[in-house]
């Protein structure tokens, strides 16, 4: 949270009123004072009470045998400070410059009194409005001029005098900076929670997106294989003269439509916030079988081995599943009539899935960089802490190769592929 700046109280108007720094002068403000309608009423009863205690102590017996009684003008220029603490909030460094004069003028000519006991509230706006290297230099020459009056005002020199000038100049200054240190910390910590909050935002948005890109591969998977198998159905079933195969096809594209319903329906469901449980559960290794077994069954020439005898979790399961089902998705769409070698195995701590054809009879063209399919089969993979690799093989063909991890992705990294292995697109 550090280094957040610390923003304004208010609109302080034309120029660059940054937290301590000013461009339009050394000693302008930095930050406003409060104001409203509620103050105004506040100062005014101030106002009073040390007009009330000025004529109080001016016409007292102690200071009447000390210095004498105050008529005339003199009455004007002890109560004028007290007008000005009606303006301190709009010009606080005007106020205690103007007060300061006032205040060095009445003590000279009448002698000391109880009128000056408001200075600290023009130098409490003062330290409020400005910050203390700018404050405190204004505050400290307000109280050196003041404590000078002592020396030539009526009455003798009292160094007590000029104690007593810095403790009343001082203690609204203090007051001003404590407060103003504390207005800062809190408006860090609200800016530093908008800050949280809005990166917050940020996280939960691309956890949508992610989750919607993981959605929509999973529909490109599941429903991109059933639709391609079943349009090798049909076609099987078109070019058969015999009702009984004809049949089967078309029973084998209803069974396959259906699963991918059931799939859609899976899928769509984990964008539901309802509780209801999601049907049907995710695929595993051992639905490999079955998906090569329904593919065999369409006209497709695939050879399936696996030698792995290492159990394999859910999620590993689950993307072994989708990788190979879209490797001999793209096969039979891109190779036509070729041979499909499925391998699975397995050492102590990895899981390999190799799907490779032989290109078929003629090859069709294998493009590279825009294949979504493959794309999504490398981020299955990597996911899982794992990696995957398709290219074209030498002599024709194209292979797709995996390695998944059957432990935490953390504990074991898997091994690495030959050189120049990387990701090609059909």
């Amino acid at each position: 949270m550090g280094g957040l700046a610390v923003p304004p109280w208010g609109d302080l108007g034309h120029g660059d009123r940054r937290y301590g720094r000013n461009v339009n002068g050394w000693t302008s403000p930095d930050r406003r004072h409060p104001q409203g309608v509620w103050w105004v009423f506040a100062d005014l009863a101030v106002a009073a009470l040390f007009t009330w205690i000025t004529v109080v102590s001016l016409r007292s017996d102690a200071y009447v045998d000390l210095y004498g009684p105050i008529n005339g003008a003199g009455w004007l220029l002890a109560l004028s400070p007290n007008v000005l603490l009606l303006v301190r909030r709009h010009a606080p460094a005007v106020a205690l410059g103007a007060a300061t004069v006032l205040y060095l003028l009445a003590s000279a000519t009448h002698g000391d009194s109880n009128a000056p006991l408001a200075i600290p509230l023009f130098t409490y706006s003062v330290g409020l409005t400005r910050p203390p290297r700018v404050s405190a230099p204004l505050v400290g020459a307000a109280a050196l001029a003041m404590s000078t009056a002592t020396f030539y005002g009526p009455g003798g020199p009292d160094a007590l005098v000029i104690v007593v000038w810095f403790l009343l100049c001082g203690s609204g200054w203090a007051l001003a900076v404590g407060v103003r240190r504390t207005k800062g910390l809190n408006e860090r910590l609200s800016q530093a929670v908008d800050e949280l909050e809005a990166h917050q935002g940020r996280v939960a948005a691309e956890a949508v997106a992610d989750e919607r890109a993981r959605i929509a591969r999973e529909l490109h998977d599941a429903v991109g294989h059933a639709v391609n198998v079943m349009v090798l159905q049909a076609g099987a079933a078109r070019l058969s003269h015999q009702p009984d195969k004809a049949f089967g096809a078309l029973q084998e594209i209803e069974n396959l439509g259906r699963s991918a319903l059931t799939d859609l329906d899976h899928m769509l469901g984990l964008l539901d916030d309802s509780d209801a449980p999601i049907r049907g559960p995710a695929k595993t290794r051992a639905d490999i079988v079955t998906m090569v077994d329904e593919m065999r069954s369409a006209g497709a020439n695939i050879t399936l081995r696996d030698d792995c005898q290492c159990p394999v979790g859910r999620h590993v399961g689950a993307a072994a599943y989708r990788i190979v089902q879209e490797a001999l998705t793209n096969a039979l769409k891109h190779a036509g009539v070729a041979h499909v070698q499925v391998t699975l195995s397995c050492t102590r701590h990895h899981l390999h899935l190799l799907v490779i054809d032989d290109g078929g009879v003629p090859p069709a063209p294998r493009a590279v960089g825009g294949g979504r399919g493959i794309v999504g089969m490398a981020e299955r993979a990597k996911v899982l802490g794992g990696r995957l690799t398709a290219g074209p093989v030498e002599g024709g063909g194209f292979s797709v190769k995996a390695v998944l991890p059957l432990t935490p992705r953390d504990e074991v990294s898997p091994p690495p592929f030959p050189t120049g292995s990387g990701v090609v697109a059909r």
